[in-house]
């Protein structure tokens, strides 16, 4: 679903939150949706959270995959601790004795751990740590690009969607990483110079990287995230973004609301507050995202 081009982002989210929308998820496979920007600050930890709530909400098994050093992604759904992490999947000692290191394929299973007990059953995290960090310079373990896409084979299939997301940076090895192992990846987007760069530059990482996945990597779109109310700064940016990405601006849109900071810091999923009109408003729209991917062949 693209942007209808003479319909500011406000018009989008007024139409969009005045009508309930339920989840249509059907796609044919698994799905691995990487957030990508590369720019910080433009939420895509916080839409990746939102997504995986919604999606456990409505009884679907998730899988959130932390590519950041920071970890924002494996606090906010209250990661036990594990043995393994995202780390020991891309890393590989080049001292060991090759017989006895694990299969690699499918080894993602080994790291997998249970989410908050908020986020319930049927979430599970690969969890991110700050050694993580170690593997952009990390020119000794073979493949590295590739780890994370092999450790998913055979794991991927068992959920319904699988949420990486990537750390805020031009490209790199993590990035690499997420991308060869997604099947689709979304563009989010804050109304400001930031947010139009990191899209911008996104994308252009999507495309070289796409002619080397092997999952036909899908581009769903840019979704504009985080939207505050209307200022003439903001509608600039609006226009900017129609004008520079034209058709891949999705015609859904993600509204600011303290809520989503509130949930954040309690380590809890959004869903947790769906009596609130302003949660009310996050799931609406996380639910039209939803939506978005799963109609991307």
């Amino acid at each position: 679903m693209t942007m209808t081009t003479d319909l500011t982002v406000w018009d989008v989210l007024e139409r969009q939150l005045r009508t309930e929308i339920t989840l249509t998820w059907n796609p044919d496979g698994p799905v691995v949706l990487a957030i990508d920007s590369e720019k910080g600050g433009v939420g895509k930890s916080g839409l990746a959270g939102g997504l995986i709530a919604v999606m456990a909400a409505n009884g679907r098994r998730v899988l959130g995959v932390d590519l950041d050093p920071r970890a924002t992604l494996t606090e906010e759904l209250g990661a036990d601790e594990g043995e393994y992490s995202v780390n020991d999947l891309l890393y590989e000692d080049r001292e060991a004795d090759p017989d006895e290191l694990p299969e690699l394929s499918g080894l993602a299973a080994e790291a997998l751990r249970p989410a908050g007990k908020a986020w319930g059953d049927n979430v599970r995290v690969l969890a991110a740590e700050r050694a993580l960090a170690n593997r952009e310079t990390d020119n000794t373990t073979p493949d590295l690009e590739h780890r994370l896409r092999i450790s998913l084979e055979g794991v991927a299939e068992q959920f319904d969607l699988v949420v990486i997301d990537l750390p805020p940076r031009a490209g790199g090895k993590l990035v690499g990483a997420g991308l060869l192992a997604a099947t689709h990846v979304i563009f989010p987007g804050t109304l400001n110079a930031d947010g139009q760069i990191g899209v911008r530059d996104a994308m252009r990482t999507h495309k070289f990287m796409a002619r080397t996945n092997p999952n036909k990597l899908r581009k769903v779109g840019v979704v504009r995230n985080i939207v505050e109310p209307r200022t003439k700064l903001a509608k600039y940016y609006d226009d900017q973004f129609a004008e520079e990405f034209g058709s891949e601006v999705l015609d859904v849109a993600v509204p600011k609301r303290v809520i989503r900071q509130e949930a954040r810091g309690a380590c809890v999923p959004i869903t947790v507050a769906a009596d609130k009109a302003d949660a009310k408003d996050l799931i609406n729209s996380y639910t039209h995202v939803l939506n978005a991917v799963g109609r991307v062949a």
